[in-house]
C-alpha cells in the first residue's frame, strides 16, 4: 500500500482530537476521519500502523491468522507521541500544508521527516528566522 500523506496528517488531527488521555477507540477515529474524506478501513488502519513504525504515535494494530493469511482485525490508534505533536504542529495549519504538499509535489514525493522540514522551513521564513 502507499502511505497517503493527506490521510497522515487527518489521523493525527483526529487523533490530537480525542479528550481520552489514552486516544480515541477505533471507532472514534474512524468517525472523525470521515470528517475529512472517504478512506476506508485498511487505508486508515495502514496509516496507523506506519505512524506506530514512525514513533508518531503510540497505537497499534492487531492481527489475526485466517486461512494463512494475516488480517487486520482492529486497532486502537492511541495517543500522539512528542515527535508526533512536532510533525503536527508544523503541518496543522491548511495554508502551510498546501505550500509544502505544492513543494514536495516538484520532485514526486518525500519522506515524512522532509515534509516535515519543508513545512518547518517555511514556517521559519513566514516568522522572519
Amino acid at each position: 500500500m502507499k502511505l497517503n500523506h493527506d490521510l497522515v496528517r487527518y489521523v493525527l488531527l483526529s487523533i490530537e482530537s480525542s479528550n481520552q488521555v489514552s486516544g480515541p477507540t477505533e471507532d472514534e477515529l474512524m468517525m472523525e476521519v470521515k470528517k475529512y474524506g472517504s478512506y476506508s478501513k485498511d487505508d486508515i488502519m495502514y496509516t496507523v500502523s506506519k505512524l506506530e513504525e514512525a514513533g508518531f504515535i503510540t497505537g497499534e494494530i492487531h492481527y489475526t491468522k485466517y486461512k494463512e493469511k494475516l488480517k487486520s482485525m482492529w486497532m486502537e490508534p492511541g495517543n500522539l507521541t512528542y515527535e508526533g505533536h512536532k510533525f503536527l504542529d508544523n503541518v496543522r495549519d491548511d495554508g502551510v500544508w498546501k505550500h509544502t504538499k505544492a513543494t514536495v509535489a516538484k520532485v514526486g514525493n518525500a519522506s515524512l521527516g522532509i515534509i516535515s522540514t519543508v513545512a518547518a522551513n517555511y514556517i521559519s521564513d513566514i516568522l522572519g528566522l
